[in-house]
């Protein structure tokens, strides 16, 4: 489940969008006329425009000054909404772009396209977060540039924050698959902690103790390979025939 704190945040976040930023005594928001719009139509509604807003706030996870010039603390009505100094806000207008693009020239080329049309949106890649990426690869990223201990652990900050949000996919085969990944690169110990960090969050995976025996049969430990294993189909008493055939692989020196 998502932590209270990012709950809250997401709660609050709510509340602001729906009731609209406090601003301070006489000061007017929204605005009557709008200027630097470079994507959106310069006639458009400004209430349609800043409901358009409040969607990317909610797709991105973020507040209005990751894109326009303004600090937390401040009134709506001093942000400074036309400067395009922020890199966030020039990327925006590429994004918005892209998924202009994919929708209107790529997708209606796929043949027998289903009604009603599925079509992209910022929230399809982003899911909550400003940077959307695999989960594996920002583990990846973390066990490069700070070892296999600052990966398991952002791991355990990633899942007690976003678990049950779908900002990251936290089933057993993602780690399974990186884990694999791992191993083929010879990253044995690495693969093994990793695997045993998802058999820790899915106790009752059979599929998850089958893997930890693949890697210790990959390194030639037959002996921590057979433990693994009886634990496999100890869970999961239908991977018996796979585990058999491996078994027989072992004897036979393959």
């Amino acid at each position: 489940m998502p932590s209270h704190r990012s709950s809250c945040r997401l709660l609050l976040l709510m509340v602001l969008l729906m009731l609209g930023s406090a601003t301070s005594a006489g000061a007017q928001f929204p605005p009557d006329s709008l200027v630097s719009l470079k994507f959106f139509d310069k006639d458009i509604p400004v209430r349609e425009l800043i409901g358009h807003m409040r969607g990317f706030s909610f797709a991105l996870g973020v507040r209005c000054q990751y894109c326009h010039v303004g600090a937390d603390d401040q009134p709506l009505s001093e942000f400074d909404f036309p400067s395009d100094e922020k890199r966030t806000k020039r990327t925006a207008r590429v994004m918005l772009q892209m998924v202009a693009t994919i929708n209107d020239s790529h997708l209606p080329d796929v043949p027998d396209r289903r009604v009603p049309h599925t079509e992209v949106s910022c929230a399809t890649c982003h899911r909550g977060l400003s940077r959307p990426r695999m989960l594996e690869d920002v583990l990846a990223e973390s066990l490069e540039h700070d070892g296999l201990d600052a990966a398991v652990e952002q791991y355990r900050e990633l899942r007690g924050e976003y678990y049950g949000t779908g900002s990251y996919d936290f089933s057993e085969f993602v780690l399974t698959s990186w884990a694999l990944v791992l191993a083929r690169s010879e990253q044995t110990d690495e693969a093994i902690r990793i695997l045993e960090l998802n058999a820790e969050m899915y106790p009752e995976s059979g599929t998850v103790r089958l893997m930890v025996g693949e890697v210790f049969r990959l390194v030639g430990d037959t002996a921590m390979a057979k433990v693994h294993y009886d634990r496999a189909t100890e869970l999961e008493p239908q991977l018996q025939s796979q585990v058999d055939r491996v078994l027989e692989l072992m004897r036979s020196g393959r």
